[in-house]
């Protein structure tokens, strides 16, 4: 049995979003999946495993401090979860390599993934996450398609 709730967006122009709960009758988690392109800017010899590792620690850092400025924060930022998955050993200048990054919040209180309330916050927080992490990242351009 499917308990399950996701909702896809089209509001980010690079970007694949979707959100999306286990258990659309009492959400304890919810998660945040970005999905793209990535393609290297330059073709310097560059050190792809630190620069993803870098991006791990900066959405990692991001994330904590959105949590830790926001007084009426709907996430528990000590139960974060962010997995980020760049395969580095195909990475190459001229070639986009695929990018999932999958953010897992636990919430302080139940709310549906379906709410206006949820939706909003949730917009706003990959809305930052995106500007400020993937958008300002300086190995990497991102694209919605790989070609």
């Amino acid at each position: 049995m499917k308990t399950g709730k996701e909702v896809k967006t089209n509001i980010f122009k690079n970007y694949n979003v979707t959100f999306g709960s286990v258990n659309n009758k009492n959400p304890k988690a919810i998660y945040i999946n970005i999905s793209s392109w990535a393609e290297p800017i330059d073709d310097d010899n560059v050190n792809y495993t630190s620069s993803i590792r870098s991006l791990n620690k900066k959405i990692k850092q991001t994330l904590f401090n959105v949590f830790d400025s926001d007084n009426e924060c709907l996430f528990d930022k000590q139960r974060t979860i962010v997995d980020l998955d760049i395969r580095e050993s195909g990475i190459r200048y001229g070639k986009r390599s695929f990018m999932s990054c999958e953010v897992t919040l636990y919430l302080f209180n139940e709310h549906s993934i379906t709410s206006t309330y949820m939706k909003e916050n949730l917009e706003v927080l990959t809305d930052y996450l995106i500007k400020n992490v993937f958008e300002n990242n300086k190995t990497f351009k991102f694209n919605k398609k790989k070609n």
